[in-house]
């Protein structure tokens, strides 16, 4: 139809964003209901006849890689694991921080730490001509860990030592390669992006992790909160230097070699969530470049050699490629932004009554629906929507998270292009401390963008790219007014 090109692509990129990644996880939820397979998320048992000498525990090091980290936070963590593996009754280890930081840094880390120190339950290596990165740093943890089984923690994560004895139960009885504790979120302060941020971390990782285990998919280690089996770990080769995305990475050479890990029923890892915006896009930022630079990286070899089904290996680049799918939304924005100008005349009335575009409205109206179904019932099996109140504080939280993503998907998108090109990216550390970190200057180019769009949709009347452009503007309003 002529004067329908742009307006026409750019709904079907629209609606082929929703349907990918929120299909996607409707997917994934779906599967893990009916699946009837091999499940890779394990119950410990009790460890009944284990005893409680040296035979019946395992010997387990957590490794903590941290560079330019705030020190209380580290200290206090360090502490709340340190006090975890002790307390634990089938772990025995340590913690062994790998610093990047200054001789002063690791003067002052030491001093605070040395009653753990002192008893032997924490030790440092300090790096002193670090090299690779972070990934550099857990090569050279591993390899000075005396554990069997290597943990590897965010210097701010923490875990119970109930977790540890999970993870150590599941050692002992079975000797899984790798064990997964999925993520359980904490805020160090109170506030909307906290309380949205937690809400997501909590649903999100049941979903990818527990809900992906159960459908018998392939789940990717955790970048904090995956304890190894040291001598899988050296058959693998380790990490290697410079990887952005460690877990993702480390995830495709185990798939390689035939190693499916597991996840915890039982047990999680307290992480830190972002309380910024600007914190949340460095943490973003570096997912979405991570990860599809590995999927460019590793494609083929996952294709031609990973143990596993096609449908498998299949769901594993759609894993991989999540943050890639931003980039769809980026190309429809711009392309709705060009059918305002170049394609007037798209009223409500003639989009209603031609089919095509008719039919993408409707199904991305199903998508969007299912997929906050979907939420709902993630939240109802995690405790967070008992009743009606409760019920909606999830939609309300859920709308947060959108509208922060939402602002920054454009910046992802871009990210991700990065990635799957190999351009070089300097590994960002997501900033710990909310002083002096100020305003992003994300919404206000979002905002921009989108006024005018939304304007001239308005003004040459073209619904479809006014429904696309809108929500970019009221996500960045949002994001301005009542987000810190």
């Amino acid at each position: 139809m002529e004067g329908m090109m742009l307006t026409l692509a750019a709904a079907i990129a629209s609606l082929c964003s929703l349907v990918i990644s929120l299909g996607y996880h409707i997917l994934i939820y779906l599967r893990a209901l009916r699946y009837k397979g091999v499940s890779w998320v394990i119950n410990p048992g009790s460890g009944e006849g284990l005893g409680s000498g040296g035979e019946g525990r395992v010997r387990l090091t957590i490794i903590v890689p941290t560079k330019n980290e705030p020190l209380d936070l580290l200290v206090e963590a360090t502490k709340a694991r340190a006090d975890a593996i002790s307390r634990s009754k089938y772990c025995v280890g340590d913690v062994l921080i790998v610093t990047d930081d200054s001789e002063d840094y690791v003067r002052r880390l030491r001093e605070a730490l040395k009653d753990e120190i002192g008893r032997g339950v924490v030790k440092i290596y300090w790096r002193r001509n670090p090299r690779g990165g972070r990934s550099g740093a857990l090569d050279d943890g591993a390899r000075a860990a005396d554990g069997d089984y290597v943990m590897v923690l965010d210097s701010d994560s923490k875990v119970t030592p109930e977790t540890l004895d999970n993870i150590c139960l599941a050692a002992l009885e079975h000797g899984y390669p790798v064990i997964i504790a999925p993520w359980r979120g904490y805020a160090k302060e109170d506030g909307r992006i906290p309380e949205a941020m937690t809400y997501s971390t909590n649903t999100v990782s049941h979903l990818l992790y527990r809900m992906r285990g159960k459908a018998g998919l392939f789940v990717f280690p955790l970048g904090s909160g995956t304890a190894f089996k040291k001598s899988v770990l050296e058959e693998v080769g380790y990490w290697g230097p410079n990887i952005i995305q460690d877990d993702i990475w480390i995830g495709t050479k185990l798939a390689l070699k035939g190693y499916f890990p597991v996840v915890l029923e039982k047990g999680e890892t307290e992480v830190l969530v972002p309380t910024r915006l600007k914190a949340l896009r460095v943490q973003q930022s570096r997912w979405a470049y991570g990860a599809s630079e590995v999927f460019s990286r590793t494609f083929l070899k996952i294709l031609r050699h990973a143990k596993m089904g096609a449908f498998e290996k299949f769901e594993m680049f759609l894993y991989m490629l999540q943050p890639a799918l931003t980039l769809l939304i980026l190309i429809a924005a711009i392309l709705a932004f060009a059918a305002a100008i170049l394609e007037p005349g798209w009223t409500l009335w003639k989009a209603l009554h031609t089919p095509s575009l008719l039919a993408i409205g409707l199904l991305a109206e199903a998508v969007i629906i299912a997929y906050i179904a979907v939420q709902l019932k993630l939240s109802k099996h995690l405790g967070l929507c008992n009743n009606k109140e409760e019920a909606w504080n999830a939609l309300v939280q859920l709308g947060r998270a959108t509208a922060m993503l939402g602002v920054l998907m454009p910046v992802m998108g871009l990210y991700a292009l990065r990635g799957l090109l190999r351009f070089k990216y300097r590994y960002k550390i997501t900033p710990k401390k909310t002083s002096g970190i100020g305003r992003d200057w994300i919404p206000y180019a979002v905002l921009a963008f989108s006024a005018v769009g939304t304007a001239i949709s308005i003004i040459h009347r073209n619904i479809v790219s006014l429904t696309i452009l809108m929500p970019f503007l009221i996500v960045s309003v949002y994001s301005l007014f009542r987000l810190k």
